[in-house]
C-alpha cells in the first residue's frame, strides 16, 4: 500500500468521516494521523459486526498521511482480514470509463 500525495500540513484540517452503513463504505477528509486511523478502525469494526464482509474507505479527500498513518492502515487491514473481512482503501476517485 503506498501513500497518496501528501498535502501541505495545515492546522484546522480536522479528520471527519461519513459512514454509509448500508453499503459498508466510509468517506474520510482531513489529516490521516494515527488517531484518525484509530477512528477508522472502530468504524470498520462496527461495519464488520453489522455483517459487512467488505469495508471500503474513500480517502481521496484525506490529507497528509505519514508513515505512522500508513502503518496504522495496514494494521486495520490485517486485523479485518483475520476476521474474514476485506478492507479496501481508495486513494483517488475512479476514472470515468466509456
Amino acid at each position: 500500500m503506498s501513500a497518496p500525495p501528501a498535502a501541505p500540513s495545515r492546522r484546522g484540517h480536522r479528520f471527519t468521516e461519513a459512514v454509509d452503513w448500508t453499503g459498508g463504505r466510509v468517506s474520510a477528509t482531513g489529516r490521516l494521523t494515527p488517531a484518525a486511523i484509530d477512528l477508522l478502525r472502530g468504524t470498520a469494526e462496527q461495519l464488520r459486526r453489522a455483517g459487512h464482509t467488505r469495508v471500503t474507505v474513500d480517502l481521496h479527500s484525506a490529507q497528509a498521511v505519514d508513515e505512522d498513518g500508513l502503518t496504522a492502515l495496514r494494521s486495520v487491514a490485517a486485523d479485518l482480514r483475520v476476521r474474514h473481512c476485506e478492507f479496501v482503501v481508495r486513494w483517488a476517485e475512479k476514472e470515468n470509463r466509456s
